[in-house]
């Protein structure tokens, strides 16, 4: 594997999984709850991502686009592109910000979740600093970190139980399978976007995606297993890894702590950097001053959510819809002539 695939698979891999994954939340509520058929979603959901996302970067790759803002124009033209751009933008800022907050507030109590809010913007901070050679290797260290946790936890299970496919047999898991696609799908282009002119092939991005792709298949079917073996324990948990760790490790909701704020840390920075450079190179600015812009209000946002809970299922909301209609608009071009 080339370098540049090598940092394609790392990049798509950390947005697939998302940067609070450690927790085990998002998998929970968008797969385990589902029981077999939250498996079978979480398969086609690994499917799903890494076909439209080796589509749309081969598209980018071709056409010469180093950026969301150029995706939009190229897909919605000069009327609908420009607006719709900022928008997405601003969704992702704030859904970065909120996702951060809350994520807090489940890991520690009172005013320990204000520090743990400032902890991955410090990571932040220090890894765009070095560039996208930290976050790529940061990136890299975390999820085989993550991979190996996650590993460890599932040696420990004697029986995973398979649910009987009468349970939960409704529409619901096929709905929150596509809510999670459209939400990482759109994280998925923001980091790999501006990766794809430097490549050398679209050999580089099929062998990128599908090694980014079986990871997050992997990590995400181990993850699946493990919140099934643990159903009655965590099911109600808002920190449900953070519980299995407990009961298997002296200090593990702690070892997951520091973890999960360093990966949360990592891919603030690949999102916030990938977001600012192209903006840089389009209007001629200074990186570091819109680099901290852009932080105060991912730290205002990150703030939101210990002042209005219903802020993060309606940012959450608004970033997943904007996923989506890129989705809509991608599988509408393939089908004109």
């Amino acid at each position: 594997m080339d370098k540049g695939a090598w940092q394609i698979a790392v990049l798509f891999a950390g947005a697939a999984l998302g940067g609070t994954y450690l927790g085990g939340y998002e998998w929970l509520r968008f797969f385990a709850y589902f029981g077999s058929w939250g498996t079978i979603g979480a398969v086609l959901t690994s499917i799903a991502l890494g076909w439209f996302g080796y589509s749309v970067l081969n598209d980018c790759h071709r056409v010469g686009i180093r950026s969301l803002h150029e995706l939009f124009l190229y897909w919605f033209g000069e009327a609908f592109g420009p607006s719709l751009s900022v928008l997405t933008h601003f969704f992702i800022l704030a859904y970065v910000g909120v996702i951060t907050g809350q994520h807090a507030m489940q890991m520690a109590d009172g005013s320990y979740s204000i520090l743990f809010v400032l902890l991955p913007l410090l990571v932040a901070i220090v890894w765009m600093k070095n560039g996208w050679g930290w976050i790529f290797s940061g990136a890299a260290i975390s999820l085989a970190i993550g991979f190996l946790m996650f590993g460890l936890i599932f040696i420990e299970q004697q029986h995973v139980p398979i649910p009987n496919l009468g349970y939960q047999m409704n529409l619901n898991w096929i709905l929150h399978a596509l809510l999670y696609i459209g939400l990482h799908f759109l994280l998925c282009l923001v980091v790999t976007i501006p990766l794809v002119n430097n490549l050398p092939s679209a050999l580089s991005i099929r062998i990128g995606i599908g090694a980014g792709s079986l990871l997050f298949f992997i990590v995400l079917i181990i993850g699946q297993a493990i919140l099934l073996a643990y159903w009655h324990d965590i099911h109600a948990s808002e920190t449900p890894i953070q519980l299995i760790l407990q009961q298997l490790f002296p200090l593990g909701g702690w070892l997951l702590a520091i973890l999960s704020l360093l990966h949360s840390g990592i891919m603030i920075a690949a999102i916030i950097y990938a977001l600012a450079l192209p903006v840089v190179d389009r209007h001629d600015l200074h990186l570091v001053p819109l680099i901290l812009v852009m932080m105060v209000l991912l730290s205002l946002f990150a703030l939101l959510p210990f002042a209005v809970s219903w802020s993060v299922p309606v940012i959450a909301s608004g970033a997943t819809y904007c996923g989506l209609c890129l989705l809509i608009r991608f599988v509408w071009k393939r089908q004109l002539p």
